[in-house]
């Protein structure tokens, strides 16, 4: 069945159905895309554990090389590669359901790639304008924090640390959720990456316990998704008789549990991009028949 947009604002449960109808009317032009960023992820998954563990070492010792190995110049570069990646697939992905959302046929898959490549400059504006903006937010309290170490042993030291981190996390959260929906306004109102952030922030105005538990309910569903498949590729090497304790095969089973973990992208990339869109649609048509609302009640004023 074609998808159909929302006309008019929809319950919470409404918004969690049009998000799944977004999601299942995409997939078949969007698991190819996602495919790639698996793909990606599963290539980094091989660059970030030492190649081969030092002989005779401890299997502590293996576990102690993996992370340490996250540190390495190799891996930074790999993570930097990744990020311009999943860039490219998360516009790709806008671009699809995006199109659909407009009442449009989806893009080929070369099509919907060089659409999506075309927007990564904005999206990576955006992105380094909302690191900068949770920056912002942490210096303050880091600040604080190193101001209050020599006191750490006074006895009020402890609520007032504790309240701090709530105060820290409370704003965290609330400029996290009025700045999510970001990549949905550059895909859906043709916007800049800075202008598409101002964007987020005014639609979610009034509606941030709305798209919070949206949102929420949805990174529930990914998350069983993610976990779901761990499970089976957990119980797969179990299987496939990959076990054992010596440091090789640990370091073997971190690579390819994580490797073949990443095909979880191929459902939680097209499900995080649909709720953007969802969401957005919904605080869209509130914000619209608010807008109209007030200018009906200015002109009866008159």
């Amino acid at each position: 069945m074609k998808y159909v947009a929302p006309s008019a604002p929809l319950t919470v449960g409404g918004v969690l159905d049009n998000w799944i109808r977004l999601f299942s009317s995409s997939f078949s032009a969007c698991w190819p895309l996602a495919l790639l960023a698996a793909a990606a992820g599963a290539l980094v998954e091989f660059t970030i554990t030492p190649a081969l563990p030092t002989p005779g070492a401890r299997p502590l010792q293996s576990y102690l090389n993996y992370w340490s190995a996250l540190r390495g110049p190799t891996t930074a570069l790999s993570d930097i590669a990744l990020l311009l990646i999943t860039l490219l697939i998360y516009s790709a992905l806008l671009t699809q359901q995006a199109a659909l959302a407009r009442g449009e046929e989806p893009f080929p898959f070369a099509d919907a790639l060089a659409k999506g490549l075309r927007r990564v400059p904005q999206m990576l504006l955006g992105f380094v304008l909302l690191v900068l903006i949770i920056t912002a937010i942490c210096v303050p309290f880091g600040i604080v924090t190193a101001v209050m170490i020599p006191f750490r042993h006074t006895p009020a030291i402890i609520p007032l640390a504790a309240l701090g981190i709530i105060a820290f996390l409370v704003v965290i959260i609330y400029v996290t959720v009025r700045l999510q929906l970001w990549m949905a306004v550059i895909f859906s109102e043709n916007r800049g990456g800075a202008s598409a952030l101002g964007r987020s922030w005014d639609l979610v105005k009034g509606n941030w316990w709305r798209v919070t538990g949206i949102a929420f309910v949805a990174g529930v569903v990914m998350w069983v998704v993610t976990m779901a498949f761990a499970m089976v590729v957990g119980i797969g090497i179990g299987i496939a008789g990959i076990r054992g304790t010596t440091p090789d095969q640990l370091v073997r089973r971190i690579q390819l549990i994580g490797a073949v973990g990443q095909v979880a992208r191929l459902l939680t990339m097209p499900l995080l991009t649909a709720v953007w869109l969802a969401i957005y649609q919904d605080v869209r048509l509130r914000r619209e028949g608010a807008d109209l609302a007030a200018r009906a009640e200015a002109l009866s004023g008159k």
